[in-house]
């Protein structure tokens, strides 16, 4: 039964298409919907000697003249997935040895910075009691006076071992006095001699049962060996010191009264590291980390400011008398 191409619609005359080339395949109508009420017709039986009707073909909408076949437009090659990367390389892990080491010397570092804190906290605190006992610092240059005569630049000079370059009198809180300037290098070389007495005192202090037991978690208690931390203070101090180059200064009290020493010395010993020094004047002390030096001859009350000065306890004393030996 001849039929046309499923493929390009071109009527068939053979197992072939002649058009298109494809394998012919005879087009059967679509199944068409009959409605219920519709009996099935009979298909047509083919007697031998008579060719049967051929059955109404599917009206086929004309198709466009075949052209040639395009040959397989080439498609880029598939990438290949990419392979997961590579983990980075891992650092080798530290030995237990080198974490142990980092943790003791951050133990270490944490313990000096709370020791420096702990005596910087006792500077302020002692000199901020003082301040409050003795009425305040030391005071401002003055244009007249004779304290100066007390003590020459030349005897201080050779007293600190640095350069004395001028000396002016001021006054403390109504009581004369006179104040003594130095240069940069001189305030370097201070700080050189604060250091070395710090390694010396550090040294002293380690041996002592109390400073070994110290769990260090008291400001307060370091002030008990202000004595030994007076280098350490002092180099510190030194590393900014007094911008008009004041190294040195001292007032006197004439009217204080000999019998006030006494309770003068009560209201000190509250502040820690006070203590008393010997063969200066009718008495003596020295304060904490050796900022101050007090003396009391006769009547007079002298109050040295030795904050500049390293080993304040016999640079003070020196300085001391040969002020009284001037009186």
């Amino acid at each position: 039964m001849p039929g046309f191409c499923t493929h390009c619609g071109a009527p068939l005359a053979g197992a072939f298409c002649g058009r298109c080339g494809q394998r012919a395949q005879s087009a059967t109508p679509a199944p068409q919907v009959q409605p219920p009420s519709a009996a099935p017709q009979p298909e047509p039986t083919v007697t031998s000697g008579q060719p049967a009707a051929a059955p109404p073909q599917p009206t086929v909408a004309p198709q466009p003249a075949a052209t040639a076949p395009q040959p397989p437009t080439a498609q880029p090659p598939a990438r290949p997935p990419q392979s997961a990367q590579p983990p980075a390389a891992q650092p080798p892990k530290s030995s237990g040895g080198g974490k142990a080491l980092l943790i003791v010397g951050g133990i270490v570092l944490v313990l000096v910075l709370g020791a420096f804190g702990a005596v910087l906290y006792g500077v302020h605190w002692v000199k901020h009691k003082v301040s409050s006992i003795t009425g305040g610092s030391f005071g401002s240059e003055v244009s007249q006076g004779n304290m100066c005569k007390l003590l020459s630049t030349a005897d201080l000079q050779q007293m600190i071992g640095v350069t004395v370059e001028r000396s002016a009198e001021i006054m403390d809180n109504g009581d004369p006095g006179c104040a003594y300037y130095t240069n940069p290098a001189a305030f370097a070389e201070l700080q050189k001699i604060a250091i070395a007495q710090a390694k010396r005192d550090s040294e002293k202090a380690s041996q002592y049962p109390d400073v070994k037991n110290s769990k260090g978690d008291n400001p307060l208690e370091l002030l008990k060996h202000t004595q030994e931390m007076e280098g350490i203070v002092k180099g510190l101090g030194l590393s900014a010191p007094d911008p008009t180059g004041r190294v040195f200064s001292f007032s006197v009290n004439r009217n204080f009264g000999s019998g006030n020493w006494g309770p003068l010395r009560t209201t000190l010993s509250v502040v820690p590291g006070f203590d008393e020094v010997n063969g200066v004047g009718d008495h003596a002390m020295i304060g904490s980390f050796g900022h101050a030096f007090y003396v009391l001859k006769g009547d007079s009350v002298f109050k040295l400011d030795t904050m500049y000065l390293p080993e304040a306890r016999s640079r003070g004393s020196e300085i001391a008398n040969k002020i009284i030996s001037h009186l």
